[in-house]
């Protein structure tokens, strides 16, 4: 099996610097290249505990796919790691994550589930490590968030409560997942415990966070990610193909909420109105084509005016929401990856060769990984006051 092991290593190497330097810049509140202080050698070294938290996370993962590979004697890549550092004063991760090319069809249902699975399980253990190992080893809050926020101490005295950072501007909040939330309700009776909006700049916190997070993205049970080759094992082609579509359709409806609601459509009144009405129609309009190429790529053998139909479904659905709840604002992660999933991924998974059903363990693994997705989903990972 040729393996390209320059090319793998120098990803990897590669990682390791971009997610050292993204740890350094949360841990430290500075950036490499943007701020007064900006960051020297010792902030950098400081970034190390959350690119070990991080590629420790996305190493197990890979493997775990590369390995049950390997068992089923299907050929695959070593994982290829995939740096990035976005030098803007942005909350930086330091990775777009891992990938391994199989490079031969599993010749079965069961082994498609095999490998898709394989990966997800291994890494929400790693991930779920991490997360405790945080809560359960924070440091002092005081010195770790005024060395980050020196101007809390003027404003709020120290370090400020939940409350007191309510609609602060700069406050983002990680999380909202089941798993995550009830982690911290666990621990939320220490008293060293820091405000929601301070949680990222915990290294094994956050590490921790991103793995629930990159778990729950590949458990979506779509075409050939790790929870479409799951459904597919667990119930055939023609069902997970209807699961996939339900799922790309609940991420255009989630990704969309707010964009009709009644503050985005006033929110530029203060505009004159020649200037404010083509503003209006032209992102909205947008947001309306849009949806309707995903729809039509998700539903190419409906009738135009069934699909028409579904573009008026999803708005009116989206602002009735918006009408119960007007704090949320669209969310163009899932917009990104619904549009993904039809044009990249691609919604319907191959029908293997072998079309055997899973085994009684196997089944149950595949009811596991469903609640893991379920624990691990977060609507609105990054939440901005």
């Amino acid at each position: 099996m040729s393996q390209r092991y320059p090319l793998h290593i120098a990803l990897f190497l590669a990682s390791v610097v971009t997610t050292t330097v993204a740890g350094a810049e949360l841990v430290t509140g500075h950036f490499l290249i943007y701020g007064d202080e900006g960051l020297d050698w010792q902030g950098i070294l400081k970034g190390l505990p959350f690119s070990f938290a991080f590629l420790s996370f996305l190493t197990v993962h890979e493997f775990g796919h590369y390995f049950t590979a390997l068992y089923h004697r299907v050929r695959c890549s070593l994982p290829y790691f995939l740096p990035v550092f976005i030098p803007l004063p942005l909350m930086n991760i330091g990775s777009f994550g891992a990938v391994i090319r199989i490079r031969e069809v599993p010749e079965s249902r069961r082994k498609y589930f095999d490998i898709g699975v394989a990966g997800p399980l291994a890494g929400f253990v790693v991930a779920l490590g991490m997360l405790l190992y945080g809560f359960m080893s924070l440091p002092d809050v005081a010195t770790t968030v005024l060395d980050i926020h020196p101007d809390y101490l003027p404003r709020f005295g120290g370090v400020p409560t939940n409350a007191e950072l309510a609609g602060d501007p700069n406050a983002v909040t990680i999380g909202n997942s089941l798993l995550f939330e009830a982690v911290k309700w666990a621990f939320s009776g220490d008293m060293n415990m820091p405000p929601d909006a301070e949680l990222m700049h915990y290294p094994f916190i956050f590490g921790g966070f991103l793995g629930l997070f990159f778990t729950a993205l590949n458990l979506l049970p779509i075409g050939q990610l790790d929870g479409g080759h799951v459904v597919y094992g667990l119930w055939g082609a023609r069902r997970a193909g209807v699961i996939a579509r339900v799922t790309v359709l609940a991420l255009l409806l989630i990704g969309g909420v707010g964009v009709f609601s009644r503050e985005a459509l006033l929110a530029p009144t203060t505009d004159p109105l020649w200037q404010w009405i083509p503003w209006v129609i032209a992102s909205r309009g947008l947001y309306l084509g849009f949806l309707f190429v995903t729809l039509r790529q998700l539903f190419p053998m409906w009738e135009l005016s069934r699909q028409v139909a579904l573009v008026g479904a999803i708005i009116a659905v989206q602002s009735l929401c918006s009408l119960a709840f007007p704090e949320i604002e669209p969310n163009l992660l899932w917009l990104l990856y619904a549009f993904l999933a039809v044009r990249v991924i691609k919604v319907d998974h191959p029908i293997a060769l072998d079309d055997t059903p899973l085994s009684l363990a196997q089944k149950v693994t595949g009811y596991v990984a469903i609640a893991i997705f379920v624990l691990c989903f977060s609507p609105m990972p990054i939440m901005l006051p």
